[in-house]
């Protein structure tokens, strides 16, 4: 995305079209906007008027700033992530930490609190009251408890167990996840939590382990008894296909009331996705059970197998987009709208240019007097907060006008600073491969900083 046009479209009050956005873009508007010099009236003008970033918190914007600059600082980031992976691979006290204070010190304020919701209740819950302030509408929260990785090949050396303590303790942690949001919220799943011999399960195509079965029945009656909902993680294309079965299993069984209590998690970035989601419509449509689509673009591009993967960024952005557009239209070749299954829609992305054309289109569809599928937008803690606020003005505008306004999530994860280690090492990866991005939203969170300061 041209990066003028981004900055631009956070200083606008009403960046509902796609038409009024492509407006924005000129040379004459970037230059009047960016050269104007400061004055006492346009001060005052700007603190009485303020940007959409002035939801965030001060300690936040500071901190977006400063972790932005690193991830855009080739020789910041290097020594950074690797010292981040040591860390987390090590089992060294000294390098634990939940056991050296001094660490712990070092990472917990300005890593793990930027990205992760908290090690306890007392601190998930100030983080959740926080997002619904802002005007979330609610989160995703997941329990961040990882296996360490293991070759297919010692996966099927493993032998099964009577009782998987694994399984217990990653149960366990989802109930306690579960405890922790509100009616409306999500709760996110990753299979490879609940220990190696699941990790088996999936690697070799095989069913569920009766004890992970009653597991996951424990979880979906729980979230269902108090409104909340379930998604599960999209993981390694090892496991994903087993992933993909498990989960159809648990829609057809808890998918039956109209309603997505589950939803399946598909990586725009797969040249399969397509045929994937016409699988997933045919079977919807043909048992009578509600498709809960979670899209992404995808989180594993380092250890796929690269020919599975679209060619260029362009592909998967196109995949990305006409999926969204097929089924917020319900218009997927082979299917008509009289006899399309019903979906619920989880737009979780962090392209603006993406999520902007999901929302004019959804909002065209309504008034058209079309009833689109339920749409609902998502960012992980502490990335892409730009977009999550301009949504949230989206919101504000639909308000005054009496239009429907974005249901916008924020995803986090959630475990000791040990449990997370792995996790804020992926996220400084994908802050870093969204360089050009971060710049952008680096200087944007610059300008907000200087209106609050005054100058």
């Amino acid at each position: 995305m041209n990066i003028a046009k981004h900055n631009l479209c956070l200083y606008k009050k009403s960046p509902l079209s796609i038409q009024t956005y492509t407006v924005w873009h000129s040379s004459r508007h970037q230059s009047s906007l960016v050269s104007r010099q400061p004055n006492a009236s346009s001060v005052e003008e700007r603190k009485q008027s303020p940007s959409q970033l002035h939801r965030i918190s001060t300690v936040n914007l500071v901190r977006n700033i400063i972790l932005g600059k690193v991830f855009t600082s080739p020789f910041l980031f290097k020594h950074g992530v690797a010292c981040l992976s040591k860390i987390a691979n090590s089992r060294s006290a000294m390098l634990d930490p939940d056991r050296n204070a001094l660490l712990r010190a070092l990472i917990k304020p300005m890593i793990y609190d930027h990205f992760c919701a908290g090690t306890n209740k007392l601190e998930i819950k100030k983080t959740l009251s926080y997002l619904k302030t802002m005007g979330f509408k609610g989160v995703i929260l997941i329990y961040s408890r990882e296996i360490p990785a293991m070759p297919v090949e010692q996966l099927r050396e493993l032998e099964p167990l009577a009782q998987d303590e694994d399984i217990d303790i990653w149960r366990d942690g989802n109930v306690k996840t579960l405890d922790m949001v509100e009616p409306g919220d999500y709760v996110g799943i990753k299979f490879t939590g609940a220990g190696p011999r699941v990790a088996q399960a999936l690697a070799l195509g095989r069913d569920p382990p009766q004890q992970l079965l009653d597991a996951m029945a424990v979880i979906c009656e729980r979230a269902a008894a108090q409104g909340s909902r379930v998604w599960i993680d999209a993981e390694q294309q090892v496991f994903e296909n087993t992933i993909a079965r498990w989960t159809v299993d648990m829609m057809r069984r808890h998918n039956t009331n109209n309603q997505a209590l589950v939803s399946l998690t598909l990586q725009a970035y797969l040249k399969s996705a397509r045929k994937t989601l016409e699988n997933l419509l045919h079977q919807a449509y043909h048992e009578g059970w509600t498709l809960g689509i979670k899209l992404v673009r995808g989180a594993y591009i380092g250890s796929e197998t690269r020919a599975l993967i679209h060619d260029t960024k362009t592909q998967t952005d196109e995949c990305y987009n006409s999926i969204a557009a097929d089924l917020l239209t319900k218009s997927f070749p082979g299917f008509n709208k009289q006899d399309f299954p019903r979906v619920e829609l989880f737009l979780a992305g962090h392209n603006s240019d993406s999520i902007r054309k999901a929302y004019a289109l959804y909002q065209g569809q309504l008034q058209k007097g079309e009833t689109p599928p339920p749409i609902k937008f998502g960012q992980l803690l502490g990335m892409a907060d730009d977009i999550s606020c301009e949504l949230l003005a989206m919101g504000d505008d639909g308000a005054e006008k009496k239009t429907a306004a974005p249901m916008v999530y924020k995803c986090m994860n959630w475990g000791s600073v040990r449990e997370c280690m792995h996790y804020l090492v992926r996220r400084a990866t994908e802050n870093q491969s969204a360089a050009q991005r971060m710049q952008s939203t680096v200087g944007v969170m610059q300008k907000e900083l200087r209106r609050r300061m005054g100058f």
